[in-house]
C-alpha cells in the first residue's frame, strides 16, 4: 500500500484589529470551512475548523501541519470531533506539525482527542518556534475503544513536543511512548479513567492565567487535572484524567477561556461542535 500524504498549512496575519487568514494550503484528507469569528470582546481572535474527510487515521498515512501566527494576530484551531486511528497493521500513522508564534501573537491549537482501535499506532510530533511575549495553548488527549468489546487494545501511542525560543533555545520538550498493554495492568497510568490530556500553556507571566485558577478547570469527580511549573520559567504543564470525552471536553472549554481571559481581559464564546 502506497504511502498518503496530506498537507495542512495556515498562516495569520493582523489587519487593522482583526486577524485575518493570509494563506492557505490544504490537500486529501484536510479540509477546511471558512474562519469564524465568534467573540465580539476579543476581535482578534479567529477560529478554524480542521477537518477531515478521509474518517480518521490510516496504516502509512505522512499528514503534516503547519502554522504560522504573525505578528499581533490571535488564531484558535480545532477540529469538528475526534479523530479515530484505525488498525494500522505495524504501520504506524504520522502526523508532523511545525508551529511559528510571532511578537505578541496567541495561538490555541487544541484538537479533539484520538480515539485508537485495536491496532492503532499514531506517532505525532510538534515544533515550534514562540517569540517571547507570545502566548500559546497546546492541547494532546487521546481514549481507546474496541467496537467489539473483544479485549483488544491500540499498538503503540507516541508523541515529542518541541518548543523554543525566537532564537532557536530550546525551552521544554515532552515526550512519551505508551503501549496498548501498559493500559491495561494493574499500573495503567490511566486507571480507571477513560481519557486522558496533556496541556502546555506558554506565555510571559503577565499573560499567564494562575495555578489555582488552572487546578480549579476540573469537573468535579468526572475528571482530575494535575499543574506543574515548565523548565525556563515558559509556563504551566497540565495533565488530566477523565471519566469519558464530555467530562474532557468541558476541562479543555474552561483551560481554553482562563488562557484567553489571561491574554485578552476577556473569556471566549462556547464553541459549538
Amino acid at each position: 500500500m502506497a504511502e498518503h500524504r496530506g498537507r495542512f498549512e495556515l498562516d495569520f496575519i493582523r489587519h487593522g484589529a482583526r486577524t485575518t487568514l493570509a494563506r492557505q494550503f490544504v490537500s486529501y484528507p484536510f479540509h477546511l470551512t471558512r474562519p469564524f469569528r465568534l467573540d465580539p470582546a476579543i476581535p482578534s481572535l479567529l477560529t478554524l475548523y480542521q477537518q477531515s474527510s478521509s474518517g480518521g487515521l490510516y496504516r502509512g498515512e505522512r499528514l503534516s501541519c503547519r502554522f504560522r501566527v504573525g505578528a499581533g494576530a490571535a488564531a484558535h484551531i480545532t477540529t469538528q470531533a475526534a479523530t479515530i486511528v484505525h488498525d494500522c497493521q505495524g504501520r504506524p500513522a504520522q502526523q508532523r506539525t511545525v508551529i511559528e508564534v510571532e511578537g505578541g501573537a496567541f495561538l490555541a491549537y487544541a484538537p479533539d482527542p484520538l480515539v485508537l482501535f485495536p491496532g492503532a499506532s499514531s506517532a505525532a510530533s510538534l515544533d515550534a518556534r514562540l517569540a517571547d511575549d507570545a502566548v500559546m495553548f497546546l492541547c494532546d488527549a487521546f481514549t481507546t475503544h474496541d467496537p467489539r468489546a473483544e479485549g483488544r487494545r491500540f499498538d503503540q501511542l507516541s508523541s515529542d513536543v518541541v518548543i523554543r525560543n525566537s532564537s532557536g533555545r530550546l525551552v521544554v520538550r515532552d515526550s512519551f511512548r505508551l503501549g496498548g498493554d501498559a493500559l491495561c495492568s494493574q499500573t495503567s497510568p490511566m486507571g480507571r479513567w477513560q481519557v486522558m490530556a496533556s496541556y502546555l500553556v506558554l506565555a510571559p507571566p503577565a499573560r499567564l492565567p494562575s495555578q489555582a485558577d488552572l487546578q480549579c478547570s476540573q469537573v468535579e469527580g468526572r475528571s482530575i487535572i494535575g499543574v506543574s511549573v515548565l523548565p525556563n520559567a515558559a509556563g504551566w504543564g497540565i495533565r488530566c484524567l477523565a471519566a469519558d470525552a464530555i467530562a474532557a471536553r468541558k476541562a479543555t472549554d474552561r483551560l481554553f477561556s482562563l488562557c484567553c481571559q489571561a491574554a485578552f481581559g476577556h473569556s471566549p464564546m462556547p464553541r459549538r461542535k
